[in-house]
């Protein structure tokens, strides 16, 4: 493959990856101040590195277990790449990667250059299969979520999801997650942090949103909806945020809820089981 091609390829897959993030972003819930009209679902799912015109298109397909830089380009409908885009959640694209047990879990925001083509650098990664998700708006299109697959050389050590929980820690915070089901699979969930017993109520902003959740069924990795409610921000005292997700196919989920607390971001891991009861989605806990 050319250096062009290969380009390309890298670039379809890191589109995939930001369509990921910013899906997740979306979904914790921006402060009401700065948030505008809610914006659509991506296109994609993240499932698949082409739609509509666009394809996400890695440099490369293997990347360095050292980490390092990791390019790629989006191209339009005629072939070259896009560079007009429009900010979601403050950022032109967010780039989500995920190794295909879920249990390893990046959101990165890439830089655009002057020829199109996206760049960010990776942190070391565990050998291993990985989906790249890229979630962004085209200026005047549409708004997808492209995916692409690499992979990492080295000493595979298969990870294992964790078992459903409505708790997590992380970073000396906990979390707790609860949940209410409506028809059609759309699932309201409150995600609560504390700190020594005591709720956190002073969460920060972090990309113009009270937090950011990200979910991915297990297996096909594809990506939910998901999008904040409005006034979201956490109005409680209770430390709370809160979420609207669609999760309407049944199965494994794996829910990555970050947010932002003495000026650092951390991320809670959940695992939920959705099911499915006289035709519609239903969360099992």
């Amino acid at each position: 493959m050319t250096p062009a091609g290969r380009l390309a390829a890298f670039g379809a897959g890191l589109a995939v990856a930001v369509g990921l993030g910013a899906a997740l972003g979306a979904a914790v819930g921006p402060d009401p101040a700065v948030r505008t009209a809610e914006e659509p679902a991506p296109v994609g799912e993240g499932v698949v590195s082409a739609t509509d015109g666009y394809r996400l298109v890695p440099a490369v397909s293997t990347l360095d277990p050292g980490g390092g830089p990791f390019r790629f380009v989006i191209t339009g409908p005629g072939g070259a790449p896009q560079r007009a885009f429009t900010p979601v959640h403050e950022r032109r694209l967010h780039l989500i990667l995920v190794d295909r047990e879920l249990t390893t879990f990046r959101h990165l925001h890439p830089r655009l250059g002057a020829d199109g083509t996206w760049s960010v650098h990776l942190p070391p990664l565990a050998a291993g299969s990985y989906r790249a998700v890229a979630d962004f708006q085209v200026a005047g299109g549409p708004r997808l979520a492209l995916g692409t697959d690499v992979g990492v050389p080295g000493a595979y050590a298969p990870g294992r999801l964790t078992e459903p929980s409505s708790r997590a820690s992380v970073d000396g915070y906990d979390v707790t997650l609860a949940t209410r089901h409506r028809a059609g699979g759309e699932v309201t969930a409150a995600l609560t942090v504390s700190r020594d017993g005591r709720a956190v109520t002073d969460l920060e902003p972090y990309l113009g949103a009270g937090g950011h959740l990200v979910a991915l069924r297990a297996g096909d990795l594809a990506y939910a909806h998901v999008h904040p409610l409005p006034g979201s921000r956490d109005r409680t005292g209770r430390g709370t945020v809160r979420f609207d997700a669609t999760l309407a196919s049944a199965g494994r989920y794996a829910l990555f809820f970050a947010f932002k607390h003495a000026g650092t971001v951390h991320t809670a891991t959940f695992t939920v089981d959705q099911g499915t009861v006289a035709g519609d989605a239903v969360m099992e806990h």
